[in-house]
């Protein structure tokens, strides 16, 4: 699994503000040089980014989505509590848990944080 950080205040749609944002992801196969061989794989709301365990072969050699042909990648949902910035993760504000503080989120912001992940 990979971690990107985003050490900017990243604002929802319903007016909460998270400080900074952590998006945990899985890939397979290599971006080529175009960037044009990346397939993203979008997982339900209660899986994570680990494709190839939740949707068995599948992804791999000869099969629907190659790595050998394609960039793949998966990254856990704003809000999961796989690796992705969620209510276990630490409020800076309070250096506890967010819980219950955890600000409501819309699918528009999970979205978006995906694109910081594919700039």
């Amino acid at each position: 699994m990979n971690i990107y950080r985003h050490n900017q205040p990243f604002e929802l749609e319903r007016g909460g503000i998270l400080p900074e944002l952590t998006i945990a992801f899985s890939t397979y196969g290599k971006l080529n040089a175009a960037h044009d061989n990346v397939i993203w794989v979008c997982h339900a709301l209660t899986a994570d980014s680990d494709v190839a365990s939740w949707w068995p072969h599948t992804v791999e050699a000869g099969k629907f989505l190659d790595p050998a042909e394609h960039f793949i990648i998966c990254a856990n949902i704003l809000g999961s509590h796989y690796g992705t910035t969620g209510p276990l993760h630490v409020n800076p504000a309070t250096g506890r848990p967010y819980y219950k503080d955890f600000p409501e989120l819309t699918i528009r912001d999970m979205v978006r944080a995906h694109r910081l992940l594919a700039d």
